[in-house]
């Protein structure tokens, strides 16, 4: 970590820190294991391609609805589907922060091996197995959005390469609300663990 929260509007983080965030973040706001795991992965995915991996993130943890409507369980439930058939899904759904779907739209490509088109209102993603998303339109759309999640219909316009760099940053508030979601998941001291603590005699030969 870069910066210090408290003085900088935005922090740049590295994937390793993302991850170790987004999964505690997402335990701290009560998800299991695997959700915390597959959390952190689509993060770092989210950061590697320059898109706003906190926000979303923040807006799947704060849905007061972690249902179907839940972009982390659908992304999920779809992704396992298509590992299954081996064929990418042609589906319509309403989902929370549909930017969060992205991850698990490209995991259906890399299972499949076939460019997958994920549509929202204005927005048009395509992914192709193993490439950075090209993306048009508006990426944060929030609230509940129609989503489709189809095999892309042409193979016109290649996918870019992913860049040699990530943008990890987040806003200094994003960051606090995550830190928030994260001490929920940390044990608080008790009087038992801090008597153990420290050195319980002489270390002097």
């Amino acid at each position: 970590m870069k910066h210090d929260p408290m003085t900088q509007a935005t922090l740049a983080l590295s994937l390793s820190e993302i991850a170790a965030l987004s999964a505690r973040a997402t335990r701290g706001a009560g998800r299991s294991w695997g959700e915390a795991e597959e959390t952190a992965e689509a993060a770092c995915w989210l950061a590697r391609a320059g898109l706003d991996w906190a926000g979303a993130l923040l807006e799947v943890l704060q849905s007061p609805d972690a249902g179907a409507e839940c972009a982390l369980r659908a992304g999920i439930a779809l992704a396992d589907a298509a590992a299954l058939s081996g064929t990418p899904p042609n589906i319509q759904f309403r989902v929370n922060s549909c930017c969060f779907l992205l991850p698990f739209a490209a995991r259906m490509a890399d299972q499949t091996g076939q460019r997958i088109r994920l549509t929202a209102a204005d927005l048009q993603v395509v992914l192709a197995p193993g490439a950075c998303p090209l993306i048009a339109g508006p990426v944060c759309i929030s609230g509940l959005a129609q989503v489709t999640i189809s095999p892309d219909p042409h193979n016109g316009t290649p996918c870019p390469d992913w860049p040699l760099t990530h943008r990890g940053t987040v806003l200094a508030t994003e960051y606090a609300r995550l830190t928030q979601f994260m001490m929920a998941f940390t044990v608080p001291a008790s009087a038992s663990s801090l008597a153990g603590a420290g050195a319980q005699g002489s270390d002097n030969d």
